[in-house]
């Protein structure tokens, strides 16, 4: 399944890159240009940072979702100990 993004220009705010994702760890995203060969990586220096990275003289971001709550019927799910 192919997952598709939006980076962030940095510079041009208006001109948003759309990207398929390739691989993603903790610390490095690496993309592919629907409709190119062109790839490159946007990595990241902490958690909570957004992922950094450059293409042809254009500087991009792009600020993961965060992570959604585990919902409270799940967190109540088991078996109760007496």
């Amino acid at each position: 399944m192919e997952r598709l993004i939006w980076l962030t220009d940095v510079d041009r705010a208006e001109e948003p890159l759309q990207v398929s994702i390739e691989a993603r760890s903790e610390t490095t995203l690496r993309v592919l240009v629907p409709n190119t060969v062109v790839h490159f990586e946007l990595r990241r220096s902490g958690d909570g940072r957004p992922f950094e990275g450059a293409l042809g003289g254009r500087y991009f971001l792009f600020e993961p979702a965060p992570p959604e709550p585990a919902s409270a019927a799940t967190a109540e799910v088991g078996t109760r100990r007496k």
